[in-house]
């Protein structure tokens, strides 16, 4: 990859103070610091912003995306307490991404700046911030590439955005799958879930939307791979117009876009790697027993990016590519069942999404008392799942 290609670096902001003291419901108890912060430009290319060109639609959804997100960490570090938060977020924010989406409120027309729309979170842990944005920026990246017709040799200008992206190791998710024991194994997890039902179905459609558009933009036929994303932008309104069909668990790579995680593995467990930080970060804002939010939000995201560490054991057997507007028994599975469904060969998973709610809840009971009793230490002395050892009968 010749690297003089390589995007300008621009340092925007140098040397800032933080005092958190002042910041509300999800606050810093510790004396302000000083962090460097810089901002840099993803890789060039002619490419660059096609989604917006082909796409505007889509596109629109990844806008209003970025504001949903910014501003979710903007109130719950606003709020004054966790009741004004919830409300906050729960019913203004809900509606008001709602609105944007089904075209009833002005939405964005670009990508906004999350210093622009969330001053005060965006403060709150530097670290996570740019790695948050540096992995939103190759996903911007690939879908551009795969919009754009021009680009000849797809496979390679996205392992060429890859590498790119790859340059800023301070700044990556790692290209192998994390434990799922880092989101719901720690004594925080499950927090924000449980008091923020809805918007976290919010959070998890977002993540289906952006890994239903990798599966998508891969088809090789414009006119096709146009029905497609209509198809899974209309799917993804659908989930707001009527919230019951938001996500229950947090939708992956291997069963949302396993074509895309076929082709480029380590990109789509990027990607999975991000959303799973997603919903570790806001645990961690949300949880009244992490007083120092930035110490430990650091401690986490050493934790997902080590390379080696923490790596998922189960298999994730890829479902086959399901009609987005098809999803909704898979995307209905509680995140118990979906951790079930890991463990099972891909004939398996699809029977499961046939049985009732209560015989899904006995199979998933039984294998998780499996796991629990028949883990094995890994070299760390740290807990791992015996997947061999697991009854993958169904019975």
């Amino acid at each position: 990859m010749n690297y003089l290609k390589r995007f300008v670096v621009i340092t925007l902001i140098i040397a800032i103070s933080f005092s958190f003291t002042s910041i509300g419901f999800a606050r810093f108890e510790k004396k302000p610091e000083f962090e460097k912060r810089e901002s840099i430009f993803y890789l060039y290319g002619k490419y660059n912003f096609a989604t917006r060109r082909v796409y505007p639609e889509f596109n629109a959804m990844l806008n209003i995306i970025d504001i949903g997100h910014a501003q979710l960490a903007e109130r719950l570090v606003s709020a004054k307490n966790e009741e004004e938060a919830v409300k906050l977020i729960e019913e203004d924010l809900f509606e008001m991404v709602t609105k944007m989406f089904l075209g009833q409120a002005r939405r964005p027309r670009f990508a906004p700046s999350e210093e622009t729309v969330a001053p005060e979170s965006s403060k709150l842990a530097w670290k996570v911030n740019k790695a948050f944005d540096w992995t939103h920026y190759l996903h911007r990246q690939v879908y551009d590439i795969l919009a754009d017709d021009r680009v000849k040799d797809k496979d390679q200008t996205i392992k060429e955005a890859f590498n790119y992206y790859r340059t800023e190791p301070e700044r990556t998710f790692p290209p192998k799958l994390k434990s799922m024991e880092l989101m719901e194994g720690q004594p925080f997890s499950g927090y924000w879930r449980e008091k923020y039902p809805k918007f976290n179905g919010a959070i998890w459609a977002y993540h289906w939307l952006q890994l239903a558009a990798n599966e998508v933009l891969i088809e090789p036929d414009p006119g096709v791979r146009r029905q497609k994303v209509d198809l899974a932008v209309e799917e993804f309104k659908q989930m707001f117009r009527d919230p019951s069909r938001l996500p229950k668990h947090m939708p992956m790579a291997h069963e949302v876009s396993p074509t895309f995680a076929k082709r480029y593995p380590e990109i789509a467990a990027t990607f999975d790697n991000l959303h799973t930080f997603h919903d570790i970060y806001m645990d961690l804002l949300t949880h009244p027993k992490i007083r120092d939010k930035r110490d430990e939000a650091y401690r986490q995201l050493a934790l997902i990016s080590d390379p080696s560490g923490n790596l998922e054991t189960m298999p994730s057997h890829p479902l086959p590519p399901i009609p987005f507007d098809q999803q909704q028994p898979l995307l209905q599975t509680n995140q118990m069942e979906h951790m079930a469904m890991m463990m099972m060969p891909t004939k398996e998973q699809m029977r499961f999404l046939t049985l009732s709610s209560l015989e899904r809840k006995k199979i998933t009971e039984k294998m998780m008392k499996n796991m629990n009793h028949g883990g094995m230490k890994n070299e760390g002395g740290e807990q791992k799942m015996d997947h061999e050892n697991m009854d993958h009968s169904g019975k």
